[in-house]
């Protein structure tokens, strides 16, 4: 099995290092001492290179919710909160084989997804990744919102209250392919990344924080960026969209990293085509909404992630043929879930070994299609012509019927 098992006192200088490297810290102590809690908090595996640490991957626990409503459930799944490597160990294939071994292990503690971020597409394809459902990233005039500003003034937030802010992301409104992620650690990371921190919200008369935004100040007038959005409701939405309101006498733009789920923003917005008009003029234009994934998914446990499918009103059964590439991987100890099975689909779902007798459709698919089938991230008559995913025409429409989803979106990055 690739690599080893991190170890503090012996690997926490050389990865310090790694992720100065990749410029993801800068050379404070205090940067340094908050990625040792980090690694500490999850499955860290490293691969040396000269006797030194030189690559590094590290697995969390958390869970990904699937569909919506009273049927929706909580999958258990494996995020990889970060892969890196040392300057002298680029395309040394570290990386590959650490991520091969923590998929594995990954599917032996009984995950049934794994989800990572990435720094472009391609890469993770080779380990059955497929790529995820599109952030929408909308910029505006807050002046133009079309909400109420809050009647009771908000209270400031900081890096001081990340462990509020950590528990108000466990309880927060969430949506289809919303993830938890089961390491506090990494939010005052995350606060500490950003430059100009505005963080304002809203508590309860108990004094329990139930909802806030927090961001980064770019000048007087911005743009303010806006990174969370974290609610117990959905009404609350509309208070955070007000306190942006309220600061849209000096803020001339915000921008939203990710719109909620369910939410078109744009409904809020007074004149958005002549916002959009005004963005393109000149040599300063700046895009008022762009969108694009850089989260990725594959499934670990077939059978767990066919059995969370609550398919009122669809009776149907397909033969999958399911490819992995990991089978492929030279020094894989775990072969991924390619194979032949017949899949059930219903109010009650499920998956047998082997493909079906008689004339049932067999669908043909990657592991990375089957997944961005299964999420609804895309319907199966599109996936045939971006993925590796073939069938008949009728089990193709079949499939458009049966996964009609919501956009899967983690509202979590990593």
């Amino acid at each position: 099995m690739a690599g080893r098992p991190y170890q503090s006192e012996r690997d926490l200088a050389a990865v310090t290092r790694i992720w100065r490297e990749a410029g993801w810290i800068d050379n404070s102590e205090a940067r340094a001492s908050a990625l040792g809690e980090i690694l500490d908090g999850g499955r860290t595996v490293v691969a040396d290179l000269n006797g030194s640490a030189e690559c590094v991957v590290q697995t969390v626990p958390g869970s990904m919710r699937y569909g919506v409503g009273p049927s929706a459930l909580d999958l258990d799944l494996a995020v990889i909160t970060f892969v890196a490597a040392g300057h002298v160990a680029r395309h040394q294939g570290l990386a590959g084989g650490l991520v091969a071994r923590s998929l594995a292990e990954a599917a032996d503690d009984g995950a049934a997804m794994a989800s990572l971020g990435i720094f472009d597409q391609g890469y993770y394809d080779r380990f059955g990744f497929g790529t995820g459902a599109e952030d929408h990233v909308v910029s505006f005039d807050p002046a133009t919102l079309d909400v109420a500003v809050p009647n009771r003034p908000p209270v400031r937030i900081g890096v001081e209250d990340h462990r509020e802010i950590y528990d108000l992301l466990l309880r927060r409104h969430r949506g289809h392919g919303s993830v938890m992620v089961e390491l506090p650690a990494l939010v005052p990371e995350a606060l500490a990344e950003l430059e100009r921190p505005v963080g304002l919200g809203f508590r309860s008369d108990d004094g329990r924080l139930t909802h806030c935004l927090l961001g980064s100040m770019a000048g007087h007038h911005g743009p303010l960026t806006v990174e969370w959005l974290i609610y117990e409701e959905p009404h609350q939405l509309r208070d955070l969209l007000g306190l942006l309101r309220a600061l849209g006498d000096q803020v001339r733009s915000v921008t939203i990293s990710r719109e909620p789920s369910g939410v078109q923003l744009q409904a809020l917005l007074a004149e958005p085509m002549r916002q959009l008009s005004q963005a393109n003029f000149g040599a300063s234009a700046r895009p008022l909404h762009t969108a694009w994934s850089k989260v990725q998914w594959r499934l670990l446990d077939l059978a767990s992630c066919i059995e969370a499918c609550a398919l009122p009103g669809i009776n149907l059964t397909f033969g999958l043929r399911l490819h992995d590439p990991l089978v492929e991987r030279s020094g894989a100890t775990w072969p991924g879930i390619g194979g032949d099975y017949t899949v059930h689909l219903g109010e009650e779902s499920g998956v047998t070994d082997g493909l079906p007798t008689g004339s049932a459709p067999v669908l043909d698919a990657s592991v990375g299609a089957f997944t961005r089938l299964w999420l609804g991230v895309r319907p199966a008559t599109g996936l045939t012509i971006t993925d590796q995913l073939a069938g008949p025409p009728e089990i193709l429409t079949a499939l458009d019927v049966a996964f009609r989803l919501p956009p899967p979106l983690s509202d979590w990055p990593y």
